[in-house]
Order: structure tokens, then sequence, then C-alpha cells
């Protein structure tokens, strides 16, 4: 019973390692640019 626990543990990292070099990744600093940005401009526009 354990060894099927083991595996299925196996099978599930390498499925969520899979997905996640699928996934781009992010620039937090152009999203922080962005978001101040949009604050400023919704600031000025009161």
């Amino acid at each position: 019973m354990n060894v099927v626990i083991i595996v299925l543990l196996v099978v599930i990292i390498g499925l969520l390692l899979h997905i996640n070099n699928k996934i781009p990744p992010r620039d937090y600093v152009k999203e922080a640019i962005n978001n101040d940005q949009k604050q400023k401009d919704t600031k000025e526009t009161r």
C-alpha cells in the first residue's frame, strides 16, 4: 500500500513540474510599473 502512495506522489509531482515548465515566467518589475502607471492615471482623472 505504501508503494502505491509513493508512486502516485511521484506521478503527481512529475505532472506539476511539467505544467510549471509550460507557464511563461512573469516579469514582476514590468507588472509593478504597469500597476503604478494605472494608479497614477486614475488619480489624475479624478
